[in-house]
C-alpha cells in the first residue's frame, strides 16, 4: 500500500531535518577548504561538489517540510533531487581529496563514471534505487579518504570521527527507508544522522587544522588511491 507523505511527517521532525543538512554542508566546504590548503587548484571545484550534496540535502529536507505543514504540498522532484546531487557531489569531493592524498590533482572523469551508470540506470529503471547506491559509495569513499587523511596527518581523533561517520552512513538509510515507523522512532533515527553528521563536520575540521599548506606539502604517491 502506497504511504501518504502528507501523514507520514510531524512538523518539528520536518524542522529537525534540516540540522544534519547545513552539519554536512558545512563539512563539505571545510574539506574543500582543507583540500585547497594542498592543492589549491581543487578549492573551487570541491566547494561546488560541496555545495550540489548541500542542495540535494536542503531539497529532500524541504520537501519534507512542505509535506508537514498545513496544507500538505507535495513537490516530488525536491525529493528526487537528494541523491543525483549526493552521487556526483560525493564523487567530487572524493576527487578533491585524492588529490591531497597525492599532493597534486586528481584526474576527474573516473569519479563521474559510477555517478554516470547511476544516473543512466536510474532513468532506465525510472527508480533512484541505483543513484542512492553510487552516493552510499561515494559518501563510504569520502570518510575512507577522510580515515587515511587524519591517520598519515597524526589525527586520531580524526580516524575515530571518520569511521563513526561511515558506520552511521551505512546503516541509517536502510533502517530509514522501513515503512509506518513510528514517531519516536523516526526522532530517534533523525537525531542520530545529526550526531553523524556533527561528525563529520568535526573530522573535516580536524583535517583542514592538520593538513600542510600548499607550502609545505610535498607530493606522495606511495599507497595513494587508484
Amino acid at each position: 500500500m502506497a504511504i501518504d507523505p502528507c501523514t507520514e511527517y510531524g512538523l518539528a521532525l520536518a524542522v529537525e531535518d534540516f540540522v544534519p543538512v547545513l552539519l554536512a554542508g558545512a563539512g563539505s566546504v571545510v574539506l574543500a577548504l582543507a583540500a585547497g590548503r594542498v592543492v589549491p587548484s581543487v578549492r573551487l571545484p570541491a566547494l561546488l561538489a560541496g555545495a550540489l550534496v548541500t542542495l540535494g540535502g536542503f531539497a529532500k529536507a524541504l520537501w519534507k517540510l512542505l509535506v508537514a505543514a498545513e496544507p500538505c504540498r507535495d513537490y516530488p522532484f525536491l525529493e528526487g533531487l537528494l541523491f543525483p546531487c549526493l552521487a556526483f557531489g560525493f564523487a567530487g569531493i572524493a576527487c578533491a581529496l585524492v588529490g591531497v592524498w597525492r599532493g597534486r590533482p586528481a584526474p576527474w572523469w573516473p569519479f563521474l563514471v559510477a555517478p554516470g551508470v547511476g544516473a543512466l540506470l536510474a532513468v532506465q529503471t525510472s527508480d533512484t534505487w541505483p543513484l542512492l547506491v553510487v552516493s552510499a559509495i561515494g559518501a563510504v569513499f569520502v570518510g575512507i579518504l577522510g580515515i587515511r587523511l587524519s591517520h598519515r596527518e597524526g589525527h586520531s581523533l580524526g580516524v575515530v570521527l571518520f569511521v563513526v561517520y561511515i558506520v552511521g552512513t551505512l546503516v541509517l538509510p536502510p533502517l530509514a527507508s522501513r515503512p509506518h515507523q513510528s514517531e519516536e522512532l523516526q526522532w530517534a533515527e533523525q537525531l542520530t544522522n545529526s550526531v553523524v553528521q556533527l561528525c563529520f563536520l568535526l573530522g573535516a575540521l580536524g583535517l583542514r587544522r592538520h593538513v600542510p599548506a600548499q607550502d609545505t606539502a610535498t607530493p606522495r604517491t606511495v599507497g595513494a588511491p587508484q
